[in-house]
C-alpha cells in the first residue's frame, strides 16, 4: 500500500506531466490580435470587448497587448460551415 506521500509525489508528477502539455500547445499556439479578430469578423472595438467581457471568444493578456488563439476560430468556422464535405 502507498504512503501518503508517495500518493501526493505519483499527483504532482502527473500534474507536472499536464503543465508541460499545455505549455508545449501554447507554445505552438499561432495567436491573433485585435486587428486580426476585427477584420475577420468585420465587428468593431466595442462588440470585441463585448465578446471578451461575455466569453464568447477565447482570449490572454500579455501587457496591453490582447491575443486570441487561431485555433479558436478555426474550429468555429468548421462548425458554422454548412457543407463541410466540400472542405
Amino acid at each position: 500500500m502507498k504512503t501518503k506521500r508517495e500518493i501526493l509525489q505519483t499527483k504532482i508528477s502527473e500534474l507536472e506531466k499536464t503543465v508541460a502539455k499545455l505549455q508545449q500547445s501554447v507554445e505552438n499556439e499561432t495567436w491573433y490580435d485585435n486587428a486580426d479578430v476585427k477584420r475577420l469578423l468585420n465587428i468593431s472595438d466595442s462588440t470585441l470587448a463585448r465578446y471578451r467581457k461575455s466569453n464568447k471568444v477565447p482570449f490572454t493578456k500579455i501587457g496591453n497587448k490582447i491575443l486570441y488563439p487561431k485555433s479558436f476560430f478555426n474550429q468555429s468556422l468548421k462548425k458554422k460551415m454548412t457543407n463541410p464535405h466540400l472542405m
